[in-house]
């Protein structure tokens, strides 16, 4: 210590030895404990406060004091007691850019000599430079220099030393100018059955690039991960399927939260996972590319995005093939199965019932079958399902339990065609379904199985007459249907008598395949094959009476078959030599008919009425289509086999989305639309949750299981 040339000799501290002239002022860990006047002394081990040495000139230090000290009665004793960094505090993360860094001298002994220069440095955890920092400037005991921070994604130490002295500081900070990166990955699709005749349906999208292709109904799995550990959450995004293939909406983002993972892939610190339910983005097409992207920012709130991920979607489920051709709409159990029949053409044609999956459940060896299947009600786990068929010398119509044997049958003798619908009616208390066979002398027949033994009816006489191909309702245990002769006529099956109810049959310009009830009344598809310029829609009351021509208001112009929505709206085919459109009619207003699309094909088939609106058509090309109320172009289109047989029979049907085990989805958006082709049937998905259940006659045959019947109950989808 240089010493004091002033009257007092400073003498050092000495354990055990007091220091003459101070005075102890009490326990202290700093001199920031004693107080302006005060500083801490440590004896034995402990800090002691005492009076702070006064300040004197310069001069009266018998060795000049160094720039960093001060001349005190106990000489030269360092001026300055600590550098304190005030910004940034340490464990500051900082994202770029140009910031202060103040820096506090706290001066210990006030003198007057001038005050030093400090020397700011950021140093890399490799020790070199993190950008240079100019010389500061000083307000007071403050100072202040301007640091540019380079692009850094590390912790940088931030040090503030008075040169040559004691003195300094060190902060660490969190330097991150760099974005985050973002990847997305996807979850593998379920495996796809390849198929195999007659016992599964092929699960394959045949379109090239769709083999394995998420369905719409099912849910991917998209894993988000960073590049940046601090990233804590990722805003995730995904662009739907607009018509065309056109990029479609973007759908709100949903956060995926980022954990920290030694799973991560490829190695990255964070990542996360979202389940993303397919049927939620916009699907304006049947197959196409949803794209998703992913964003977010690190703890320094710069922000990266990750490339758009495309991801394929398909609405394609399976195709079931047969390997016999199939001439009806298939008929839908109350739990999902899907009942339909083969037609060999040399009378060994089969029934199946296939599972929602498209797994053969059942195969039951029933002869030809050229109409349509229908199925009862639900009793206990049990339904029956109704098939009309031709062997080689007798002819049937059976009633099959749902697991695929038999329940009771009817028997006919000779090879006898039967080209019609069944109906499903309750007669006398029994469940009765009813069909029409054309043999040499045309038999109504119908079956009860639960009667004890099983009741078969046959109306038969020469007067009743041959039916087409196409539907057979009931509506109070009357069944209707078109005839051979371009009539429609009505029986009691009630009474079994064999003569026409009053007021039947009645006459129209040619045959009547499409028939539809609403209220009291019947409404007629009227055409023919060979006549493009006559038919068209009708209605007369099921009591008969007139017939009201709806469509055309003047000419003729085929119209095959008819569906009924929930506001009364009619959809219908129209046809004549010029033109093929798809056209509505609002009943009940006297408004002429609107052309809902032009030249969509030949639609023997009726249009299918889902749940919410959307149409389903089927042409006799195979063309698929659906269409969004008010809209003349389709929503989506896909192309499969023509349909077989004169198509009259064939129509799209609709059921709700079912769950692995049969049960209808809850809350689902979606359903499963059927459609049959030569051998096929297909299975999609679709945006419409089973049928419109409010309508009339939503569909050909009227429900789902084909009972042609306005009294069944439409499923609800729940």
């Amino acid at each position: 210590m240089r010493g004091f040339t002033g009257g007092m000799v400073v003498l050092g501290l000495v354990v055990g030895c007091s220091v003459p002239g101070l005075g102890e002022l009490g326990g202290c860990v700093s001199d920031e404990d004693c107080g302006p006047s005060g500083v801490c002394t440590q004896i034995n081990g402990g800090g002691l406060c005492r009076k702070k040495p006064d300040v004197f000139d310069p001069s009266e230090c018998s060795n000049a004091c160094l720039a960093y000290e001060a001349c005190t009665t106990e000489g030269c004793l360092p001026r300055f007691s600590a550098v304190t960094i005030k910004e940034p505090s340490s464990g500051a993360s900082l994202n770029g850019g140009t910031i202060p860094i103040v820096v506090e001298l706290t001066e210990k002994y006030v003198t007057e000599t001038e005050w030093p220069v400090l020397v700011f440095t950021a140093t890399r955890k490799d020790g070199s430079p993190a950008g240079s920092i100019p010389t500061p400037t000083r307000n007071g005991n403050q100072y202040t220099a301007l640091w540019t921070m380079p692009n850094l994604d590390e912790e940088v130490t931030v040090t503030a030393a008075y040169a040559g002295a004691s003195p300094s500081a060190t902060v660490v900070v969190d330097v991150d100018t760099l974005a985050p990166t973002f990847t997305l990955g996807f979850s593998t699709p379920p495996i796809r059955e390849q198929g195999d005749t007659g016992a599964q349906a092929a699960q394959q999208d045949p379109t090239a690039g769709y083999e394995s292709a998420f369905r719409r109904d099912e849910t991917v799995t998209v894993t988000v991960s960073s590049n940046d550990n601090t990233v804590t959450q990722a805003q995730l995004t995904v662009v739907g399927i607009g018509l065309g293939g056109t990029p479609g909406r973007t759908e709100a983002s949903v956060t995926v939260d980022m954990q920290p993972r030694t799973s991560c892939p490829g190695g990255q610190p964070v990542c996360g996972e979202k389940a993303v339910d397919l049927a939620v983005p916009e699907m304006s097409d049947f197959r196409g590319t949803m794209v998703f992207r992913a964003k977010g920012q690190d703890r320094a709130g710069n922000e990266g995005q990750s490339a758009e991920l495309p991801l394929r979607v398909t609405r394609w489920k399976w195709a079931f093939d047969a390997a016999g051709r199939i001439e009806g709409t298939p008929a839908l159990g109350n739990q999902g199965l899907i009942y339909f029949g083969t037609n060999s053409g040399s009378r060994f044609g089969k029934t199946y019932g296939v599972d929602w999956a498209g797994s053969k459940k059942w195969v039951f060896d029933s002869g030809d079958v050229t109409g349509s299947v229908a199925v009862g009600a639900l009793k206990g786990i049990e339904e029956y399902v109704y098939v009309a068929a031709r062997g080689a010398s007798n002819s049937w119509l059976y009633a099959l339990n749902n697991s695929g044997t038999e329940k009771a049958r009817c028997t006919y003798a000779g090879s006898i065609e039967g080209p019609s619908a069944i109906a499903v009616e309750t007669v006398g208390g029994l469940e009765t379904a009813t069909t029409v066979y054309n043999s040499s002398q045309v038999r109504i027949g119908s079956l009860s199985p639960e009667s004890t033994p099983a009741r078969c009816l046959e109306i038969t006489s020469p007067s009743v007459p041959r039916a087409i191909a196409g539907a057979v309702v009931v509506k109070d245990q009357n069944v209707f249907y078109g005839t051979s002769n371009a009539t429609l006529t009505s029986y009691d099956i009630s009474t079994g008598a064999n003569t026409a109810r009053p007021g039947w049959p009645q006459s129209f310009p040619v045959a009547s395949p499409g028939l539809a009830v609403a209220g009291e009344n019947i409404y007629v598809g009227a055409g023919s094959v060979g006549a493009p310029s006559q038919g068209g829609l009708a209605k007369i009351s099921v009591n008969g009476g007139s017939v009201e021509t709806l469509f055309p208001a003047s000419g003729g112009a085929r119209v095959f078959n008819v569906s009924i929505d929930g506001g009364d709206t009619a959809y219908f085919g129209a046809e004549t030599s010029s033109s093929k459109d798809l056209r509505s009619l609002q009943l009940g207003i006297g408004t002429p008919s609107a052309v809902v699309s032009s030249g969509v094909g030949i639609l023997r088939g009726a249009p299918v009425v889902g749940r919410g609106g959307n149409l389903y058509t089927v042409n006799t090309d195979g063309e698929v289509r659906a269409w969004t109320p008010g809209s003349a172009t389709p929503l989506w289109g896909t192309k499969i086999e023509p349909g077989a047989g004169e198509a009259t029979n064939i129509s799209p049907t609709l059921d709700c989305l079912r769950d692995a085990s049969g049960q209808a989805v809850t809350s689902s958006r979606l359903g499963v639309l059927y459609v049959t082709a030569e051998t096929k049937v297909h299975a999609f998905i679709v945006d419409s949750p089973g049928l419109d259940p409010d309508a009339p006659w939503p569909k050909y045959q009227h429900d789902a299981r084909n009972t042609g019947n306005p009294a069944t109950p439409i499923l609800r989808c729940p």
